[in-house]
Protein backbone atom coordinates (compact mmCIF):
# COMPACT_ATOMS: atom_id res chain seq x y z
CA UNK A 1 0.00 0.00 0.00
CA UNK A 2 1.36 3.00 -0.74
CA UNK A 3 1.81 6.24 1.68
CA UNK A 4 -0.96 8.90 1.32
CA UNK A 5 -0.25 11.93 3.34
CA UNK A 6 -2.83 13.04 5.37
CA UNK A 7 -3.89 16.28 3.74
CA UNK A 8 -4.33 14.11 0.78
CA UNK A 9 -6.85 11.91 1.92
CA UNK A 10 -10.35 11.94 1.44
CA UNK A 11 -11.78 11.55 5.37
CA UNK A 12 -13.54 13.11 7.94
CA UNK A 13 -11.78 15.69 9.49
CA UNK A 14 -13.53 14.25 12.68
CA UNK A 15 -12.16 11.10 12.87
CA UNK A 16 -8.78 11.64 10.82
CA UNK A 17 -5.12 12.83 11.59
CA UNK A 18 -5.45 16.61 10.18
CA UNK A 19 -2.94 18.34 8.10
CA UNK A 20 -0.77 20.79 9.66
CA UNK A 21 -2.70 23.22 10.63
CA UNK A 22 -2.11 27.13 10.80
CA UNK A 23 -2.53 27.74 14.48
CA UNK A 24 0.10 25.06 15.19
CA UNK A 25 2.91 26.78 13.11
CA UNK A 26 2.96 29.24 16.09
CA UNK A 27 2.68 26.29 18.63
CA UNK A 28 6.76 24.72 17.05
CA UNK A 29 8.28 24.18 20.31
CA UNK A 30 5.23 23.56 22.63
CA UNK A 31 3.86 20.26 19.75
CA UNK A 32 7.33 19.02 18.31
CA UNK A 33 10.34 17.61 20.34
CA UNK A 34 8.59 14.26 22.06
CA UNK A 35 11.04 11.89 22.06
CA UNK A 36 8.82 8.62 20.84
CA UNK A 37 9.77 4.98 22.12
CA UNK A 38 10.59 3.15 18.80
CA UNK A 39 11.17 -0.52 20.24
CA UNK A 40 10.11 -2.93 23.09
CA UNK A 41 12.16 -5.02 25.37
CA UNK A 42 11.12 -7.84 27.65
CA UNK A 43 11.52 -8.81 31.51
CA UNK A 44 13.27 -11.90 32.52
CA UNK A 45 9.84 -13.63 33.46
CA UNK A 46 7.91 -12.18 30.89
CA UNK A 47 4.83 -14.24 29.78
CA UNK A 48 3.99 -13.96 26.50
CA UNK A 49 0.49 -16.81 25.75
CA UNK A 50 -2.08 -16.74 23.02
CA UNK A 51 -5.76 -18.23 23.66
CA UNK A 52 -8.49 -19.09 21.20
CA UNK A 53 -11.90 -17.92 22.26
CA UNK A 54 -15.64 -19.05 20.66
CA UNK A 55 -17.99 -21.64 20.55
CA UNK A 56 -16.14 -23.41 17.98
CA UNK A 57 -12.86 -23.14 19.91
CA UNK A 58 -12.09 -26.95 19.80
CA UNK A 59 -13.29 -27.08 15.94
CA UNK A 60 -10.60 -26.78 12.64
CA UNK A 61 -10.21 -24.03 11.07
CA UNK A 62 -8.27 -22.31 7.83
CA UNK A 63 -6.04 -19.39 7.46
CA UNK A 64 -6.87 -17.36 4.86
CA UNK A 65 -5.67 -14.08 2.90
CA UNK A 66 -8.16 -11.07 4.16
CA UNK A 67 -9.67 -9.45 1.70
CA UNK A 68 -7.81 -5.93 0.43
CA UNK A 69 -10.88 -4.18 2.79
CA UNK A 70 -9.21 -5.21 5.47
CA UNK A 71 -7.08 -3.42 7.83
CA UNK A 72 -3.91 -5.47 8.15
CA UNK A 73 -0.63 -4.41 6.26
CA UNK A 74 1.75 -6.87 4.43
CA UNK A 75 4.94 -6.82 6.76
CA UNK A 76 7.06 -8.60 4.34
CA UNK A 77 5.89 -8.41 0.65
CA UNK A 78 3.93 -10.48 -1.28
CA UNK A 79 6.66 -13.09 0.11
CA UNK A 80 4.62 -13.27 3.14
CA UNK A 81 1.21 -12.82 2.88
CA UNK A 82 -0.76 -12.06 6.74
CA UNK A 83 -3.18 -14.60 7.46
CA UNK A 84 -6.65 -14.59 9.50
CA UNK A 85 -8.62 -17.84 11.51
CA UNK A 86 -11.55 -18.97 9.19
CA UNK A 87 -14.09 -21.44 10.96
CA UNK A 88 -14.58 -23.67 8.92
CA UNK A 89 -17.98 -24.77 10.32
CA UNK A 90 -20.71 -21.44 9.80
CA UNK A 91 -23.40 -23.07 10.95
CA UNK A 92 -22.79 -22.21 15.16
CA UNK A 93 -23.89 -20.80 17.94
CA UNK A 94 -22.37 -17.63 19.68
CA UNK A 95 -21.38 -17.98 23.32
CA UNK A 96 -23.95 -15.68 25.08
CA UNK A 97 -21.13 -14.32 28.21
CA UNK A 98 -17.92 -14.81 26.17
CA UNK A 99 -16.36 -12.25 28.52
CA UNK A 100 -16.53 -15.04 31.43
CA UNK A 101 -14.18 -17.25 28.81
CA UNK A 102 -11.71 -14.70 28.19
CA UNK A 103 -11.57 -14.18 31.68
CA UNK A 104 -11.45 -17.90 32.73
CA UNK A 105 -8.71 -18.04 30.33
CA UNK A 106 -6.25 -15.25 31.10
CA UNK A 107 -7.20 -14.36 34.96
CA UNK A 108 -4.21 -16.45 36.58
CA UNK A 109 -1.40 -15.11 34.35
CA UNK A 110 -3.03 -12.05 33.85
CA UNK A 111 -2.32 -11.58 38.52
CA UNK A 112 1.16 -13.74 38.21
CA UNK A 113 2.41 -11.63 35.47
CA UNK A 114 1.59 -8.27 37.14
CA UNK A 115 2.80 -9.30 40.42
CA UNK A 116 5.87 -10.32 39.23
CA UNK A 117 6.22 -6.75 37.12
CA UNK A 118 5.56 -5.00 40.79
CA UNK A 119 8.34 -7.13 42.13
CA UNK A 120 10.93 -6.23 39.17
CA UNK A 121 9.63 -2.37 39.70
CA UNK A 122 10.39 -2.89 42.95
CA UNK A 123 13.85 -4.45 42.90
CA UNK A 124 15.58 -1.87 40.65
CA UNK A 125 14.04 0.67 42.98
CA UNK A 126 11.72 2.25 39.84
CA UNK A 127 9.11 4.48 42.16
CA UNK A 128 9.19 6.96 39.07
CA UNK A 129 7.27 3.90 36.41
CA UNK A 130 4.08 3.96 35.10
CA UNK A 131 2.96 0.53 35.09
CA UNK A 132 0.40 0.05 32.73
CA UNK A 133 -2.70 -2.23 32.00
CA UNK A 134 -3.63 -1.64 28.50
CA UNK A 135 -6.30 -3.75 26.48
CA UNK A 136 -6.20 -3.10 22.58
CA UNK A 137 -8.26 -4.03 19.44
CA UNK A 138 -7.61 -5.33 16.63
CA UNK A 139 -6.50 -9.09 15.04
CA UNK A 140 -4.03 -11.73 15.55
CA UNK A 141 -2.80 -12.15 12.80
CA UNK A 142 -0.52 -15.21 11.24
CA UNK A 143 2.52 -15.11 9.04
CA UNK A 144 1.70 -16.46 5.75
CA UNK A 145 3.26 -19.77 4.57
CA UNK A 146 1.78 -21.34 1.59
CA UNK A 147 1.71 -24.49 3.27
CA UNK A 148 -0.74 -24.09 5.41
CA UNK A 149 -3.39 -21.93 3.87
CA UNK A 150 -6.45 -22.93 3.09
CA UNK A 151 -5.91 -26.25 4.62
CA UNK A 152 -7.87 -27.95 7.48
CA UNK A 153 -5.88 -27.23 10.87
CA UNK A 154 -6.34 -27.78 14.53
CA UNK A 155 -5.53 -25.57 17.40
CA UNK A 156 -2.23 -27.06 18.91
CA UNK A 157 -0.99 -26.95 15.02
CA UNK A 158 -2.30 -23.13 15.54
CA UNK A 159 -0.54 -22.03 18.44
CA UNK A 160 3.16 -23.54 16.73
CA UNK A 161 2.80 -20.78 13.80
CA UNK A 162 4.37 -17.32 14.37
CA UNK A 163 1.66 -14.48 14.86
CA UNK A 164 1.59 -10.69 15.48
CA UNK A 165 -1.23 -8.69 16.81
CA UNK A 166 -2.05 -6.12 14.24
CA UNK A 167 -3.57 -3.16 15.87
CA UNK A 168 -4.79 -1.03 12.79
CA UNK A 169 -8.74 -0.78 13.05
CA UNK A 170 -11.52 0.58 10.00
CA UNK A 171 -12.58 3.97 10.09
CA UNK A 172 -16.09 2.58 10.31
CA UNK A 173 -14.92 1.08 13.64
CA UNK A 174 -13.11 4.38 14.78
CA UNK A 175 -16.26 6.41 13.67
CA UNK A 176 -18.47 4.02 15.73
CA UNK A 177 -16.65 4.26 19.12
CA UNK A 178 -16.51 7.75 18.73
CA UNK A 179 -20.16 8.80 17.87
CA UNK A 180 -21.60 5.11 19.53
CA UNK A 181 -19.40 3.75 22.27
CA UNK A 182 -18.42 6.80 23.84
CA UNK A 183 -21.73 8.38 24.99
CA UNK A 184 -23.13 4.65 25.54
CA UNK A 185 -20.67 4.46 28.03
CA UNK A 186 -21.05 8.02 29.30
CA UNK A 187 -17.37 8.76 28.79
CA UNK A 188 -16.20 12.63 28.87
CA UNK A 189 -13.31 14.30 26.76
CA UNK A 190 -10.40 14.30 28.22
CA UNK A 191 -8.26 15.92 25.62
CA UNK A 192 -7.14 15.46 22.52
CA UNK A 193 -3.53 16.40 20.76
CA UNK A 194 -1.90 16.43 18.06
CA UNK A 195 1.86 15.96 18.61
CA UNK A 196 4.88 15.29 16.23
CA UNK A 197 6.88 12.72 17.58
CA UNK A 198 11.05 12.57 17.07
CA UNK A 199 11.70 8.88 17.13
CA UNK A 200 15.14 7.77 19.44
CA UNK A 201 15.89 4.27 21.01
CA UNK A 202 14.19 4.12 24.31
CA UNK A 203 13.00 1.23 25.59
CA UNK A 204 9.73 0.49 27.41
CA UNK A 205 9.72 -3.28 29.50
CA UNK A 206 7.25 -5.31 28.65
CA UNK A 207 5.67 -7.70 31.29
CA UNK A 208 3.00 -9.36 30.32
CA UNK A 209 1.16 -9.63 26.56
CA UNK A 210 -2.10 -12.12 26.25
CA UNK A 211 -3.32 -12.35 22.63
CA UNK A 212 -6.97 -13.59 22.38
CA UNK A 213 -8.44 -14.62 18.87
CA UNK A 214 -12.52 -14.09 19.82
CA UNK A 215 -14.18 -16.62 17.04
CA UNK A 216 -17.65 -15.13 17.59
CA UNK A 217 -16.68 -11.13 17.30
CA UNK A 218 -15.18 -9.06 14.68
CA UNK A 219 -12.40 -8.21 16.47
CA UNK A 220 -9.84 -10.11 18.72
CA UNK A 221 -8.28 -8.59 21.68
CA UNK A 222 -4.91 -8.31 23.65
CA UNK A 223 -4.16 -7.61 27.03
CA UNK A 224 -0.48 -5.85 27.95
CA UNK A 225 1.55 -5.34 31.18
CA UNK A 226 4.49 -2.90 30.47
CA UNK A 227 6.64 -0.22 32.44
CA UNK A 228 7.30 3.02 30.94
CA UNK A 229 9.71 5.80 32.55
CA UNK A 230 9.71 9.46 31.17
CA UNK A 231 13.21 9.81 28.97
CA UNK A 232 14.13 12.91 30.17
CA UNK A 233 14.78 11.22 33.47
CA UNK A 234 17.55 9.27 32.05
CA UNK A 235 19.60 11.83 30.60
CA UNK A 236 22.09 14.72 31.29
CA UNK A 237 21.34 18.18 30.90
CA UNK A 238 23.67 17.96 27.68
CA UNK A 239 21.94 15.00 26.44
CA UNK A 240 18.78 16.84 27.15
CA UNK A 241 20.44 19.97 24.79
CA UNK A 242 21.64 17.89 22.19
CA UNK A 243 18.18 16.57 21.87
CA UNK A 244 16.40 19.70 22.15
CA UNK A 245 18.90 20.84 19.36
CA UNK A 246 17.95 18.05 17.21
CA UNK A 247 14.24 18.67 17.21
CA UNK A 248 14.58 22.38 17.13
CA UNK A 249 15.68 22.08 14.02
CA UNK A 250 12.70 19.88 12.64
CA UNK A 251 10.32 22.08 9.72
CA UNK A 252 6.89 21.00 9.37
CA UNK A 253 6.06 19.96 6.09
CA UNK A 254 2.74 18.74 5.37
CA UNK A 255 3.73 17.60 1.71
CA UNK A 256 6.58 14.95 3.19
CA UNK A 257 5.99 11.59 4.92
CA UNK A 258 5.37 12.06 8.93
CA UNK A 259 5.22 15.63 8.36
CA UNK A 260 8.85 16.69 9.73
CA UNK A 261 11.97 17.41 7.86
CA UNK A 262 15.30 18.48 8.32
CA UNK A 263 17.76 20.41 6.70
CA UNK A 264 20.73 18.91 5.16
CA UNK A 265 23.52 17.57 7.84
CA UNK A 266 20.68 18.48 10.36
CA UNK A 267 18.65 14.98 10.86
CA UNK A 268 22.19 14.07 13.73
CA UNK A 269 24.02 15.86 16.35
CA UNK A 270 26.88 15.71 18.49
CA UNK A 271 27.46 12.13 16.41
CA UNK A 272 25.71 10.33 18.93
CA UNK A 273 22.07 11.03 18.29
CA UNK A 274 20.27 10.93 14.52
CA UNK A 275 16.55 10.74 13.43
CA UNK A 276 15.66 7.17 12.80
CA UNK A 277 11.36 8.07 12.57
CA UNK A 278 8.64 10.56 12.58
CA UNK A 279 5.04 9.91 14.29
CA UNK A 280 2.23 12.58 13.21
CA UNK A 281 -0.21 11.78 15.90
CA UNK A 282 -3.84 12.91 16.61
CA UNK A 283 -5.37 10.98 19.80
CA UNK A 284 -8.22 11.65 21.33
CA UNK A 285 -8.89 10.76 25.05
CA UNK A 286 -12.02 9.82 26.65
CA UNK A 287 -12.30 9.22 30.73
CA UNK A 288 -14.35 7.54 33.50
CA UNK A 289 -14.03 6.66 36.88
CA UNK A 290 -12.60 3.31 35.93
CA UNK A 291 -10.96 3.59 32.29
CA UNK A 292 -9.39 5.35 29.65
CA UNK A 293 -10.58 5.29 26.08
CA UNK A 294 -7.42 6.79 23.22
CA UNK A 295 -8.35 6.84 19.52
CA UNK A 296 -5.61 7.79 17.95
CA UNK A 297 -4.64 8.54 14.16
CA UNK A 298 -0.87 8.37 13.32
CA UNK A 299 1.42 9.03 10.33
CA UNK A 300 4.48 7.08 10.91
CA UNK A 301 7.83 7.40 8.91
CA UNK A 302 10.96 5.07 9.26
CA UNK A 303 13.70 7.00 8.24
CA UNK A 304 16.12 3.82 7.99
CA UNK A 305 14.08 2.09 5.86
CA UNK A 306 12.02 4.94 3.71
CA UNK A 307 8.68 3.51 4.64
CA UNK A 308 5.33 5.15 5.23
CA UNK A 309 2.28 3.84 6.68
CA UNK A 310 -0.96 5.05 8.39
CA UNK A 311 -3.10 3.29 11.26
CA UNK A 312 -6.03 4.31 13.47
CA UNK A 313 -5.46 2.57 17.22
CA UNK A 314 -8.32 2.20 19.83
CA UNK A 315 -7.05 1.23 22.88
CA UNK A 316 -8.17 0.97 26.58
CA UNK A 317 -6.68 1.68 29.88
CA UNK A 318 -8.12 -0.74 32.77
CA UNK A 319 -7.28 1.90 35.49
CA UNK A 320 -9.28 0.82 38.10
CA UNK A 321 -8.48 -2.70 37.83
CA UNK A 322 -4.47 -1.65 37.89
CA UNK A 323 -4.64 0.06 40.88
CA UNK A 324 -6.39 -3.22 42.27
CA UNK A 325 -3.72 -5.32 41.25
CA UNK A 326 -1.32 -2.99 42.59
CA UNK A 327 -2.27 -3.55 46.26
CA UNK A 328 -0.38 -5.17 48.74
CA UNK A 329 -2.56 -7.80 49.79
CA UNK A 330 -5.70 -8.01 47.18
CA UNK A 331 -8.53 -11.08 47.52
CA UNK A 332 -8.40 -13.07 44.06
CA UNK A 333 -12.12 -12.80 44.13
CA UNK A 334 -12.00 -9.23 44.19
CA UNK A 335 -9.75 -9.20 41.10
CA UNK A 336 -11.89 -11.85 39.32
CA UNK A 337 -15.14 -9.73 39.92
CA UNK A 338 -13.77 -6.60 38.23
CA UNK A 339 -12.20 -8.48 35.62
CA UNK A 340 -15.45 -9.98 34.58
CA UNK A 341 -16.72 -6.75 34.63
CA UNK A 342 -13.93 -5.17 32.27
CA UNK A 343 -13.89 -8.08 29.73
CA UNK A 344 -17.60 -7.80 29.64
CA UNK A 345 -17.42 -4.30 28.58
CA UNK A 346 -14.98 -5.05 26.20
CA UNK A 347 -17.13 -7.94 24.48
CA UNK A 348 -20.10 -5.76 23.79
CA UNK A 349 -18.80 -2.63 22.87
CA UNK A 350 -14.77 -2.93 21.58
CA UNK A 351 -14.93 -6.62 19.49
CA UNK A 352 -17.70 -5.44 17.56
CA UNK A 353 -17.26 -3.86 13.58
CA UNK A 354 -20.53 -1.98 14.24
Amino acid sequence: MSYVPPHKRPENAAVRAASVPPSLLTKHNRNLGSIKNTKKIYADDYISKWFLVGSQENNNYRLVVPASSDPVEWRKGAEEKPLLILVMTSDFKKLETPWLCVAEKVENDLILGFGRAKKTLLRYGSEDVNLRLIARFGKVVFNGVESIRDVPLTKSKLEKQKKYFNTNVSKSYVENIVYGVVPKMGLCVEETKELYHVKAELNALRHLILDVSCLDQDLDLRLGVDSKNTITKNLSENEMNNLKELTDSAVLDPNVKGGLRWPLGKSSCADRYSVCGVWHTVTTTYRSSTLRLQVREADRYDVRTGIGRSTREVSLKLNALRKLLKEEEVEKGCVSDMLKDCLRAVCEYFLKAK
